[in-house]
């Protein structure tokens, strides 16, 4: 398994299994001449699955990975509460077929600043009501965290939580035990 596998396994299994929205992930600058061969493979094998994967930017030597389903991103920012959000933050409305000027504002938003922008977690498919709920409190006053800060339904976050878990896990396990990750992801 190379680099680049493993970590498209750790942190896009969720994504390719169908189960998550998107994920992004991070791979150092000096390894991004190494994994470029892999990312056009996955790349390609993944868009036949629905999945799009970019390189999403470069900052403090880390090369941002964004994995995402097609029609899931555009099913989950097409939320009139979310839409009327994004837009005060100057993003276009979501469109069925082109779902990238979205996420190019997305991009853009992180690059000016030294962080993330808070309305990234309706990207990544968090609830909306956490998402809404960070936002209000500053990321404080949650009930618990995992993939993302709780402040609605601990149960419901902790089941999804072990989903995203067990996919990786199973996944992880396969290629260890000498699945190929390619067999991996096309059965997936």
């Amino acid at each position: 398994m190379s680099f680049f596998e493993e970590q498209l396994l750790l942190h896009a299994s969720p994504v390719i299994s169908g189960i998550k929205v998107s994920n992004m992930f991070s791979v150092p600058v000096k390894c991004a001449p190494e994994i470029s061969g892999d990312f056009r493979i996955y790349s390609n094998i993944l868009m036949n699955k629905g999945i799009k994967m970019k390189f999403f930017y470069c900052k403090e030597g880390k090369v941002n990975i964004f994995a995402y389903g097609l029609n899931e991103l555009f099913e989950a920012l097409n939320e009139d509460d979310i839409i009327e959000y994004l837009k005060l933050k100057g993003y276009p409305s979501p469109e069925k077929d082109n779902i990238s000027p979205m996420i190019d504002t997305l991009k853009k938003r992180i690059l000016e600043t030294n962080e993330y922008p808070h309305e990234i977690g309706f990207f990544l498919g968090y609830p909306k009501d956490d998402v809404f709920e960070f936002i209000d409190k500053k990321g404080r006053n949650y009930k618990s965290c995992g993939f993302w800060k709780v402040y609605t339904d601990e149960k419901r976050a902790n089941d999804i939580f072990c989903s995203y878990k067990m996919i990786r896990d199973k996944f992880l396990n396969m290629a260890k035990s000498g699945v190929p990750v390619i067999n991996i992801v096309l059965a997936a």
